[in-house]
């Protein structure tokens, strides 16, 4: 262990401390506790980034300065949240009143158009047919891992807004409805959605759908059984070791056990902490800052400069120097990567203005807690900018897009929810 390595240890923890601190009064305000926003992200980000980097930093493996700037973005992002909120308040904003669970035959403020749903859900998967037509389900395939490949891209997106947003809505028809019929409708549709996922081998659509789910559940004033919460825990964690175990056979064979443990913490745990340390070695020592031309890369050949790379594929080798070369590995740089690779210590930036849009949103998903059509779209919005640990800026606004796109399609009510986020905008709720 170094002494700038435990600084810079003490220094991811002490900010994301500091950061909870911050965001504090924004979520008392908006009564949404644990799933407010900005609280999603910063789980995730102490999680993902501070954990591994904590870790790695103390016993030398990464750079202080990884640390250092994971800690200035759970700041940033906190000092976003707490000055949007202070704001709100100085305009005359009060406390939200928090709106009644629920229920069996509750009204719906919002309801939706379950034959555009469904409709959603075919287009949904009408954009991955033609990778599914040429390489099968992904974790069928005699190699997981090339078929699983096939599927990425703007093509998978929908997946990730349509078929959340129908098992929440499957789910809210049965707990306003309890009749037999919609109770097995909706396991049967929360079930297929799930094993659907897990036969794509991907690890992050099934867990983004958990969680969507179990903060639709909450939103709508459930309560919340620790027993079950430990079994589905328990559940993810199996499932998602044994995932990686079906991807990589020829390297798990006689010690499956030991590698989807090893696995899975790495993939959790490290990954992305070294992927951060690795952008930030090189970049600006070897590579200058990109200045923003990662984000403007598919627009790079309109003005002709196609230099910019992909972050995730450039990066890659630098992490797993001994793997084969042939293989086309991708790590998630996430928006902290990409706000290094564009622009250093500016970057932090993006973060403040991440923590506005965090706290905003939060008011409006409080305002917004009664209607199906956005309790779903609340829910998944929040696994969105919770999950821009992973997910890039281009990515994050892609989904953003379709998930407007979905609330405006499948649901009513449009105009009373235009009202409220033109209140949200002008800092007037």
């Amino acid at each position: 262990m170094t002494g700038p390595g435990l600084l810079g240890a003490a220094g991811v923890v002490f900010g994301i401390l500091v950061a909870a601190g911050l965001i504090l009064p924004s979520v008392r305000r908006s009564g949404l506790g644990i799933v407010h926003p900005a609280v999603a992200w910063l789980v995730l980000h102490a999680v993902f980034f501070g954990v591994g980097l904590a870790l790695l930093a103390a016993i030398g493996q990464v750079q202080p300065a990884a640390a250092w700037y994971a800690a200035g973005a759970a700041g940033a992002a906190a000092i976003g949240t707490y000055g949007s909120d202070r704001l709100a308040r100085r305009r005359g904003a009060g406390s939200i009143a928090a709106p009644s669970p629920v229920a069996s035959g509750s009204v719906d403020a919002s309801p939706v158009r379950p034959i555009l749903v469904a409709v959603l859900v075919g287009v949904a998967l009408g954009a991955v047919a033609p990778a599914l037509l040429a390489s099968g389900l992904p974790l069928l395939a005699e190699d997981p891992t090339s078929a699983r490949t096939e599927l990425a891209g703007l093509a998978v997106q929908p997946l990730r807004i349509a078929l959340p947003t129908a098992a929440i809505v499957a789910l809210l028809a049965a707990v306003r409805a309890p009749r037999p019929r919609r109770i097995a409708a909706a396991v049967a549709v929360i079930a297929l959605s799930i094993v659907f996922t897990l036969l794509l081998a991907s690890r992050y659509l099934a867990a983004e759908l958990v969680a969507s789910l179990a903060i639709a559940w909450i939103l709508a004033g459930r309560r919340v059984d620790l027993r079950a919460v430990a079994i589905v825990a328990v559940v993810a964690a199996v499932t998602f070791g044994t995932v990686q175990v079906v991807r990589a056979p020829e390297r798990s064979a006689g010690r499956e056990l030991a590698f989807a443990l090893e696995r899975s913490v790495s993939r959790v745990v490290l990954v992305q902490p070294r992927t951060i340390d690795a952008l930030m070695a090189v970049i600006p020592a070897e590579t200058p800052f990109f200045g923003g031309a990662t984000w403007l890369r598919r627009a790079g050949p309109l003005v002709g400069d196609d230099t910019a790379p992909n972050l995730g594929y450039w990066i890659y080798p630098r992490l797993f120097p001994d793997q084969d070369p042939g293989v086309r590995g991708y790590a998630a740089p996430g928006l902290i990567g990409e706000a290094w690779a564009n622009l250093g210590l500016a970057g932090l930036v993006l973060f403040a203005g991440l923590g506005l849009v965090l706290e905003r949103a939060g008011v409006l998903i409080a305002r917004r807690r009664g209607g199906t059509a956005d309790l779903a779209a609340a829910a998944v919005l929040i696994v969105v900018l919770a999950r821009t640990h992973a997910l890039g800026l281009n990515g994050t606004a892609v989904l953003l897009v379709l998930l407007v796109a979905w609330r405006v399609v499948a649901g009513r009510n449009v105009r009373g929810l235009l009202g409220d986020v033109g209140d949200v905008c002008r800092w007037r709720a």
